[in-house]
């Protein structure tokens, strides 16, 4: 039932409009203040429509092949990392397409390695290969500046990724950031754990 749910959320989504109210963080901060400004106007709500961008997928020798969805638009572009087991077709990332789409601005949102519609398993995936997804991405896709939106997990992917691309990356915004977050679970595990190659953590 779980599945049905997302996939109806994947082929259709609601089509808005967005003003900046949605998105302001005082009076002179947040995206507003990266992105040329355009007339206040009042959020409203259209029909359901289907979502136009498609998926594709990039190649990369002895790494699995990334799927991603690529918005054209004018730069800065933007480009969506999601959380741990989430995917480009959640609704944070829909929206900030949606946003960006509202703007004419540029937007890309992927799935990790071993997470969606991209090859690689799951179990076989670490932070380290997915701070490279990310790099993949922002290298081979993105044009131009670009503005980092992480979720969770994706908010400490952000960070090591700006690090590693400070020419490309010209801002960060984080949404629940978990940076660090897998290193200080690793950090209270009993001493017994550390030999193991694999343990599993129980989860509400």
């Amino acid at each position: 039932m779980a599945g049905a749910g997302l996939a109806a959320v994947a082929a259709w989504v609601p089509c808005r409009s967005w003003g900046w109210a949605a998105v302001s963080f005082g009076p002179h901060r947040g995206l507003s203040a990266l992105l040329p400004r355009k007339p206040q106007r009042a959020p409203r709500w259209l029909p359901v429509c289907r979502q136009k961008t498609s998926v594709s997928f990039l190649n990369r020798p002895d790494l699995p092949k990334l799927a991603y969805k690529r918005l054209k638009g004018k730069s800065p572009g933007v480009i969506f990392i999601p959380g741990y087991l989430s995917n480009m077709n959640g609704t944070k990332a829909l929206a900030i397409e949606e946003f960006c789409k509202s703007l004419g601005h540029a937007c890309i949102r992927f799935d990790y390695s071993g997470v969606g519609e991209s090859d690689g398993k799951l179990e076989e995936c670490t932070v380290g290969k997915w701070r490279k997804d990310v790099l993949s991405i922002i290298d081979e896709l993105a044009e131009g500046p670009q503005i980092l939106v992480g979720s969770s997990l994706g908010g400490w992917l952000m960070l090591h990724a700006a690090i590693a691309r400070p020419d490309k990356v010209m801002a960060l915004i984080g949404v629940a950031t978990a940076a660090d977050g897998l290193v200080t679970q690793f950090n209270q595990l009993p001493v017994e754990y550390a030999e193991k190659k694999s343990y599993t953590l129980p989860s509400a």
